[in-house]
């Protein structure tokens, strides 16, 4: 296979325990379909808590036009065009995913701030929980009450009649 952004030969590595394909000019990594899911559960102990920190307080989240950092990089694997996507949404790390086979283009170092932003994320759910968990729980238990009133249907049209009186002021 052939880098989609250099066109050097791509080399296959070990990573997380999946075999990636990686170019020693560029430093970009290629993934298969689903082998970035792979990385991100694994949670190999390679960065300490520290770093985990860091990178997942670095990452800014930041609104990104995808137009503008679409490249239609050409897949190693399948010649499909790639697209670009925001990965998790709004992390602001843009990866190159084909609209073909799936698979994944990641530039120099990408593949290691998603693994650490990830990680970040996770060290930071128990903390999030504790502090957000009871406002969470006292919304979710105010919606559930909104959802279980029944209103039958003379009631609806009184409600719909004084809310229209109410309305026209009468």
């Amino acid at each position: 296979m052939k880098c989609p952004n250099c066109n050097s030969l791509l080399r296959s590595i070990t990573y997380e325990g999946i075999a990636i394909e990686a170019c020693n000019t560029c430093g970009g990594e290629y993934l298969d379909a689903g082998e970035l899911g792979h990385v991100v559960r694994a949670r190999e102990v390679r960065f300490n808590e520290e770093e985990r920190r860091a990178i997942a307080a670095a990452v800014k989240i930041t609104p990104v036009e995808l137009k503008d950092v679409d490249r239609d990089l050409t897949c190693p694997k399948c010649g499909g065009q790639t697209d670009a996507i925001n990965y998790g949404g709004d992390t602001g790390i843009i990866i190159d995913r084909c609209s073909g086979c799936g698979g994944v283009w990641l530039d120099k170092e990408e593949l290691e701030k998603i693994q650490m932003v990830i990680e970040g994320w996770e060290d930071h759910l128990p903390d999030d929980l504790a502090k957000y968990g009871p406002k969470l729980r006292e919304i979710a238990v105010d919606l559930d009450q909104r959802d279980d009133v029944t209103i039958s249907s003379v009631g609806f049209i009184n409600t719909l009649i004084n809310g229209i009186l109410d309305w026209k002021g009468l």
